[in-house]
């Protein structure tokens, strides 16, 4: 008997270990928050951060609906968003950083908002840094006329990528990417914006760079280069994730899911990128927590 409880635990173990290794989880190196937007653990409008301590305040009426993985949440683009801070380099743009989430949407009626932070000095032309969907820009001639604002234009199925730097008190640098992205089509798509990249040409001159994954698939959003990058100011607003933060108010709602949103305080890889997109289980450990069910039925057969 005792030889049979052996080899009936070491089975158990196997596939334990097997369930592991085919179902991986999610890459923790570097992570900061990760927020899942699960029925557990989203309750009183707040929403837990299952990896580190930034517990994220709901604000508006967004539903807990069936996500990517378990849950998610819905937003309805009439005042819904999610606070999010604390965040390190992500929040503060002045390191490299990595946002990632699965996002389900249909909405073509109008632009509206991954993210998007707007605060002094860039305020004053409408500049911040952030996501947006349904939008297209025209890039305006330089020098910039007196009184310049940098309008939002609605383009279906589109996105506007802004990150704009604070270069000392009253100076504002920006890169910006604007194409054509398909995603309103009411299936689930992985998303992960990776910026500052470090790269050095072949004179030896510095640039950051920024990238889109979109399922697994790579495109550079372009390098940029600042001749003074030591006199950049950090962001001091949190980030509204489904809004607008323009100097602490919302505007701009998203329309749709979200689930599975995670910061990280470094640049993911091609192939970190790709475990993530493939993790179908997040942080779970549900094979473990099963185990001592099964040793329980084992002692019982004892």
């Amino acid at each position: 008997m005792k030889r049979l409880l052996f080899l009936l635990t070491l089975t158990v173990f196997s596939i334990t270990l097997s369930i592991h290794v085919h179902a991986a989880t999610i890459v923790t190196d570097g992570l900061v928050s990760y927020w899942t937007f699960d029925l557990h653990e989203t309750k009183d409008r707040i929403a837990e951060d299952v990896w580190g301590e930034n517990h994220v305040t709901i604000k508006g009426n967004p539903k807990i609906v069936d996500g990517y993985l378990r849950q998610g949440l819905k937003f309805d683009g009439v005042g819904d968003y999610v606070i999010l801070d604390n965040l390190e380099n992500f929040q503060n743009q002045l390191g490299p950083s990595t946002i990632e989430f699965w996002i389900n949407t249909s909405y073509k009626e109008g632009w509206h908002t991954l993210f998007r932070v707007v605060e002094p000095p860039c305020h004053k032309i409408n500049w911040g840094w952030g996501i947006l969907l349904n939008v297209s820009r025209d890039f305006p001639k330089f020098p910039l006329p007196p009184n310049f604002n940098d309008d939002i234009i609605f383009k279906e199925n589109s996105i506007h990528i802004q990150k704009s730097n604070k270069a000392g008190a009253i100076e504002c640098n920006s890169s910006i990417s604007s194409f054509p992205l398909p995603i309103a089509d009411g299936e689930w798509h992985h998303f992960v914006y990776v910026t500052g990249i470090p790269i050095i040409d072949e004179s030896g001159k510095e640039w950051t760079e920024n990238f889109l994954y979109l399922d697994g698939e790579r495109r550079s959003l372009g390098r940029y280069h600042h001749p003074n990058p030591e006199r950049f100011l950090p962001y001091t607003e949190p980030v509204y994730l489904g809004a607008i933060n323009d100097n602490g108010k919302a505007k701009g709602y998203f329309h749709g899911i979200l689930d599975e949103v995670r910061v990280y305080n470094r640049t993911l890889t091609d192939e970190e990128v790709i475990r993530n997109y493939n993790s179908d289980i997040g942080l779970s450990v549900e094979p473990t927590e099963k185990l001592p069910t099964v040793w329980g039925a084992l002692k019982t057969r004892r």
